[in-house]
């Protein structure tokens, strides 16, 4: 797909799921454990580092600063989506939970030309953001984008799909006699060989990479389906119980499951200003 058939798929995703967690993700188990990686991650970087502004670039229907803000009343959120409706969504959410905008702001905003009211922020995150970009030359220009809006020492954190972990857990399904799975044509996952070293040309520091879905992934699109006759099935009860115990693991051996899932948290600082490149070219 190119890039205006992508936001034609979201736009049409918000226009039928509204505020519904189903807006931007297909399990409701998923979107658990990436809010627990989340919750974590921004832990770990306020015990370190100060932080009063978050952003979140491809906030969605707003489900991760609805729990983020909650979850840390004592930092000001902004969440931005290329979608109005998905912003629209958000607000309405926003305004049922009575949340201030001086604590949590919706924005509309395109990731390669963000215009926002600050000019840094000292956290930024994504989920699932990048890959709806679809080359690898317009992923680079996003972070290259998002590494411009912190101060040195603010920090990146990503959850992003990789082609790597993705193709092991394509080999994992093949050991059981299960055919390949392809990603949406509306994603582009991160090929981990060329954007991480990007990370360092714009100043960035990968700080450290966790596995935090593998189990779940290997029980939702491998064990499940070869006892399933090949369907994925998210509401399975081991789905769930797998759910669980990941989480639980995570909380005390962080990756100790392995890298299997086809997400990954991807933790960067910022350690100096990004070296002056050229302009990357507009597929």
């Amino acid at each position: 797909m190119n890039l205006e058939e992508i936001k034609n798929h979201w736009e049409t995703w918000a226009d039928t799921y509204g505020t519904s967690l189903r807006a931007t993700t297909k399990t409701s188990t998923a979107k658990a454990l990436e809010l627990d990686a989340l919750t974590r991650t921004l832990r770990e970087i306020l015990a370190s580092f100060q932080v009063q502004r978050v952003l979140e670039v491809g906030c969605g229907n707003g489900q991760n600063c609805f729990h983020l803000a909650e979850t840390f009343p004592e930092l000001s959120f902004t969440g931005v989506d290329l979608v109005p409706k998905m912003i629209e969504s958000a607000r309405e959410i926003q305004a049922s939970l009575n949340i201030q905008e001086d604590r949590l702001l919706f924005l509309e905003g395109n990731i390669l030309n963000l215009r926002l009211p600050h000019s840094q922020y000292d956290a930024i995150y994504t989920d699932r953001c990048l890959i709806n970009l679809n080359t690898d030359e317009l992923q680079k220009e996003a972070l290259s984008s998002l590494a411009g809006l912190l101060p040195v020492g603010g920090y990146l954190f990503m959850i992003e799909n990789s082609q790597q972990t993705y193709e092991k857990q394509n080999l994992a399904r093949e050991m059981l006699g299960l055919p390949r799975r392809t990603p949406a044509s509306f994603n582009h996952f991160l090929n981990e060989e060329l954007i991480l070293p990007h990370l360092s040309a714009i100043g960035l520091e990968l700080e450290k990479i966790e596995d935090f879905i593998s189990f779940h992934d290997l029980v939702l699109y491998v064990l499940v389906p070869a006892i399933n006759g090949g369907v994925v099935d998210y509401e399975h009860p081991l789905v769930k119980a797998a759910t669980r115990l990941n989480m639980g693991i995570s909380s005390q051996f962080p990756s100790g499951l392995g890298a299997w899932g086809q997400n990954r948290l991807f933790l960067c600082r910022k350690v100096q200003p990004p070296r002056p490149t050229e302009p990357s070219a507009r597929l």
